[in-house]
This record gives C-alpha cells, sequence and structure tokens, in this order.
C-alpha cells in the first residue's frame, strides 16, 4: 500500500473483545457516529476467519438472495450487494467457485451495518458442517466441520490451512485497492476509474451448494448474534 497513489483512505483495525460481545468494533463505531466522522466511512471489509482448515470459500450475502433478512440474517445496506458481487466476480476470473454466507450478527461489522454503512467480506467457516456439494465446490471432507477446533483448545497456529489463507488475502487485497481507487459503483462516491468498465454477465454464486448460516467469530450461544440480526 505504501507504493500506491490511492484516491481513498484506507483504514485497517484489528477488533479488540470480539468474543465478548464486538466491544471493540461497537466502541468505534460509536465514537465516529458521537465526532460526526462516521458520514465519511464508505464501505466496510469484514475477514472474520479466513483460513479454517476444512474452508469454504464465502461471501457476505449482501444483496439477502440466499438469506432473506430474519432471525439468522440481517439486511445489507445498500451497495453490500455491489461487495459482494464484486467478491463473485474476483473468485471466478481465478476459476474458484464461490458460496454465500448470512449477515448473522455474529462478527465485527455488525455495528457498521446497523449504521448504513455498507459492508461485505469474507468466510471460511467455522463449527457448520461441509455438504457434500460444497466438498465438491470447494474440495476438503464432507460431513466435517469447516473447522473442528473451533472455540477448542486445538486451535492453535497449525490449525490453519495455508491454500485458504493464500485464496482469501489474494481477493481481500484485490478489493481493497479497487475501493481505494474508486468506491462509486458502492456508494456513488468519487469517479470511476479510467478504463474500468461493466461487465456484460455478472458472475452469479453458488448458495445453494456453497452457503453457510454461520458467518463469523462470534460463538451462536451468545445472545448478541439474535440482537443485531433483528436491527
Amino acid at each position: 500500500m505504501t507504493k500506491v497513489k490511492t484516491a481513498n483512505k484506507v483504514r485497517f483495525a484489528w477488533w479488540g473483545a470480539e468474543e465478548q460481545g464486538l466491544l471493540g468494533a461497537e466502541h468505534y463505531v460509536s465514537d465516529l457516529a458521537a465526532s460526526g466522522e462516521l458520514a465519511k466511512v464508505g464501505p466496510y471489509l469484514n475477514f472474520d476467519m479466513i483460513g479454517s482448515p476444512n474452508f469454504g470459500r464465502f461471501v457476505y450475502d449482501g444483496d439477502n438472495s440466499a438469506f432473506p433478512v430474519g432471525p439468522g440474517a440481517a439486511e445489507g445496506p445498500a451497495g453490500s450487494g455491489q461487495i459482494e458481487q464484486d467478491f463473485h466476480d474476483y473468485f471466478a476470473s481465478e476459476n474458484l467457485p464461490s458460496g454465500e454466507t448470512a449477515f448473522s450478527g455474529r462478527s465485527d461489522y455488525g455495528p457498521f451495518i446497523a449504521e448504513g454503512i455498507p459492508a461485505g467480506g469474507l468466510f471460511t467457516g467455522a463449527e457448520g458442517i461441509k455438504t457434500e456439494e460444497q466438498a465438491a465446490l470447494f474440495g476438503g471432507v464432507a460431513g466435517m466441520a469447516y473447522d473442528s477446533c473451533y472455540h477448542a483448545a486445538c486451535d492453535d497456529t497449525g490449525n490453519v490451512s495455508i491454500e485458504s489463507v493464500d485464496q482469501m488475502s489474494d481477493a481481500i487485497a484485490h478489493l481493497t485497492l479497487t475501493y481505494a481507487m474508486s468506491t462509486v459503483d458502492v456508494n456513488g462516491a468519487g469517479e470511476p476509474v479510467k478504463g474500468k468498465g461493466k461487465k456484460a454477465d455478472r458472475y452469479e454464486g453458488n448458495p445453494l451448494g456453497g452457503g453457510t448460516e454461520s458467518g463469523g467469530g462470534l460463538h451462536p450461544e451468545h445472545d448478541h448474534d439474535h440482537e443485531l440480526a433483528d436491527r
């Protein structure tokens, strides 16, 4: 990033106390709102769990096409569907199938989407069980959890898929640099990047084969997830 001149500022955040109820992200968004700075925030990208050993390539369902708004899925603010599409398009360009995951309220995007900030991101699975169809799409072992050490003592530095981290980090870099140059397609702000045109055919993800309802690091037993999903 130090070698790239961007039109937009890019801020990286490592949130504290996510497992205690998204406290770091909640505090950050609250401070921005109090100071009048929240309106300066463009899209928010969330990358909570991108190296699951039995991974899937899941993109947050920003347009709620795979996971309609309900107790397990919050509504994606306007522009979130474009972020989802951009991730799907990137994976398609790499010949990598991608599925979708709900805005379940289990990760730090929660406080941002509650304020109407367009959001998106990636997730490679937690305690959910990989299906036969997902194993055919992504590889790995059907009938097993995406991360069998999720919230367990065996979740150490050896419990990581380097292949997953490699694929996800490339996608992260691609969209981070894309939005560093322009967010016009997401929120109408700024100018289109010169030479970047719209594709005639947009890639659609595989929500039926690749979908998962378990979208983040916060444990599903925590009440905070339902609170966020119902906002």
